[in-house]
């Protein structure tokens, strides 16, 4: 969930300070959950999905997506990567909500 959460920090271009207190969160907890310290809450990842605008069950496929991800150094591959996955998952929940 860490990688996802940070990938989205840098995709949507915040600092983590910023995000922090977008967030109402201390930016050392928002650190902390970023490098896999922590596990966010429900109550934090309402905030996040509601920060980067999408629903909390597309943040956790997306978090599921990256998992067991062969992780490359080059973190702009990574970054679009990550985005291109965001855009599939997003295109599928569409799918779903027009049914």
């Amino acid at each position: 969930m860490g990688e996802a959460l940070r990938l989205l920090r840098i995709f949507n271009g915040y600092k983590s300070a910023e995000l922090a207190k977008k967030l109402e969160l201390s930016q050392s907890y928002v650190s902390e959950l970023e490098n896999g310290k922590k596990q966010p809450t429900m109550e934090v990842l309402d905030k996040y999905a509601k920060v980067f605008e999408m629903k909390k069950s597309t943040l956790m496929l997306f978090a599921e997506s990256l998992e067991g991800e062969e992780i490359k150094n080059d973190k702009k591959q990574r970054i679009a990567r990550a985005g291109m996955k965001l855009l599939k998952i997003l295109e599928k929940v569409g799918e779903f909500e027009d049914e």
